[in-house]
């Protein structure tokens, strides 16, 4: 374990000191045991969860592989720079709430050399960030993003990313809050939620009752919501400071680039993602600076600040 992320840490129980003992991390306090499992430290590996945490819980595991493969190059292009552009530029540890595989995860820590906490509620994807992230300044962390294990103003800036919006509203309150406590004074959060664009409203005008929010997402058990620009706004508002709340991945280039398949062929379809990841991007982030993408924006990107 990367001994000073290990130091930004303490135990949840009694906000002890924590000893690396190479398997496990242990409490100095209370002398709890958090075992290292895969090269992920695991404070969730014997906690009894209820029912529906349990199930969106393995939900995440069973999917990690899967979900790994399931975004183009292009949204790394795009989510990963605006990510990490909403914490400005921290001198010290940050951390990835939600961080899944590691797509920001590796961005933070390989491309700016920001050490790094990671934190996700499936074990499987951390897995998966521990290879995506070997020989960075990363510390994996299960835990989870309503009772981090982390020391109260301890990281300089914090992420995440394709998480909030799987949260109940109570417990989006609980990460806001949580997440609040962690960060220094004056530190920035960069989150996103899925964005209730244009495209999802007319699905609702069309009586598709999943367009705003649902229980299963791409068929497995998340629970979802799709929040508007002002909705996301007030609820960030109640914990930070909201500085700017925009539209990112404007651009439906997957869905473009299978227009252009049936039309022109598939080479022509894989020509187009090649030019898009390349350069076409760049016109993407313009959006990011316009009102447009607000209603366009597949995710709403806010940037907030600890008071």
């Amino acid at each position: 374990m990367n001994g000073a992320l290990l130091g930004v840490l303490w135990c949840p129980d009694d906000h002890g000191d924590l000893r690396d003992d190479g398997d496990a991390a242990s409490c100095l306090t209370c002398g709890h045991r958090y075992p290292v499992i895969g090269g992920v430290l695991s404070f969730l590996a014997d906690v009894e969860l209820g029912a529906m945490d349990r199930a969106e819980q393995q939900a995440r595991d069973d999917e990690a592989s899967w979900y790994d493969t399931l975004w183009p190059e292009y949204a790394d292009r795009i989510e990963c720079p605006a990510h990490a552009e909403q914490m400005g530029a921290p001198a010290g540890p940050v951390l990835d709430i939600g961080c899944g595989p590691g797509r920001i995860t590796a961005h933070l820590a390989r491309d700016l050399a920001l050490p790094t906490i990671a934190v996700d509620y499936s074990l499987e994807s951390l897995r998966l960030l521990v290879t995506r992230c070997a020989g960075l300044p990363v510390l994996a962390v299960h835990a989870d993003a309503r009772r981090l294990p982390l020391r109260d103003a301890a990281v300089n800036g914090a992420t995440s990313g394709m998480c909030y919006e799987h949260l109940r509203a109570a417990d989006r309150v609980l990460m806001l809050q949580e997440t609040a406590r962690v960060l220094q004074r004056g530190a920035s959060f960069g989150v996103t939620t899925l964005n209730y664009n244009l495209t999802f409203r007319l699905w609702k005008l069309k009586g598709n009752r999943n367009a705003k929010q649902g229980e299963h997402l791409f068929g497995a058990n998340f629970y979802f919501v799709r929040q508007t620009p002002t909705e996301f706004r007030d609820e960030l508002a109640k914990v930070f400071t909201v500085n700017s709340v925009v539209g990112i991945r404007n651009f439906p280039v997957r869905s473009i680039a299978g227009v252009v398949g049936k039309i022109a062929g598939e080479r022509a379809a894989e020509r187009f993602m090649a030019y898009m990841t390349r350069t076409g991007y760049q016109a993407d982030r313009l959006l990011e600076r316009t009102p447009i993408g607000r209603y366009l924006g597949f995710l709403l990107l806010a940037k907030a600040t600890k008071a």
